[in-house]
């Protein structure tokens, strides 16, 4: 058991945590990646300005 926290309560459900997600990634991981190789890529033009591309563009 890894020791993240004080609480031992916490560091046994921080565990557990670790466990659920990567049950879920082991289990979900390959079917993630084929939808998002698959999905339609998004090029930079189509994405609507923000504030935070505004600011790199301004750092620029």
């Amino acid at each position: 058991m890894s020791r993240i926290y004080d609480n031992p309560k916490y560091n046994a459900a921080f565990d557990r945590c670790i466990d659920v997600m990567t049950k879920l990634m082991l289990k979900y991981g390959n079917q993630v990646l084929e939808q998002h190789q698959t999905a339609a890529p998004v090029s930079l033009q189509e994405q609507p300005d923000t504030m935070q591309s505004s600011s790199f563009a301004d750092a620029a």
